[in-house]
């Protein structure tokens, strides 16, 4: 099982802890799960400090040279961490997120009906592809 985890930037980290944690901490305990995450502030940077500790199975994507934030690898797993580079923009980070993954946890509150936000459109593609969410 790989496990794509995204969200919005201005999630609270109450909300986090509602939307993300409880599904994660039945999953994280699984030997057999991979977790894909990129690097930008808000979802991101929270799912990688819950995970640092917890599991090696971690695949970071980020655009450009260098990720924009990476956990402390002292005394924990993320040195074990793969981080994989280089894409030219968000939407070639997030198809090869996507096209990677078996299944997804996500969840918008951003979007409205003048404007899909692009974890709306992820959450979307990740249906239309057939992957799994979890709640």
């Amino acid at each position: 099982m790989k496990v794509y985890i995204f969200g919005n930037g201005n999630i609270k980290f109450s909300e986090f802890e509602v939307l993300y944690l409880k599904p994660l901490q039945e999953l994280v305990f699984n030997k057999g799960v991979e977790f894909i995450v990129c690097d930008f502030r808000g979802v991101d940077t929270l799912i990688m400090e819950y995970l640092k500790s917890e599991t090696p199975n971690v695949t970071v994507l980020h655009i450009g040279e260098q990720p924009r934030y990476i956990p402390d690898r002292y005394r924990t797993k993320v040195s074990q961490w793969k981080v994989i580079g280089s894409f030219e923009d968000d939407e070639a980070r997030d198809r090869y997120a996507i096209e990677n993954c078996t299944h997804f946890i996500a969840k918008d509150f951003n979007s409205s009906p003048k404007r899909k936000s692009g974890t709306q459109k992820n959450i979307e593609l990740c249906l239309t592809l057939g992957k799994e969410q979890i709640e």
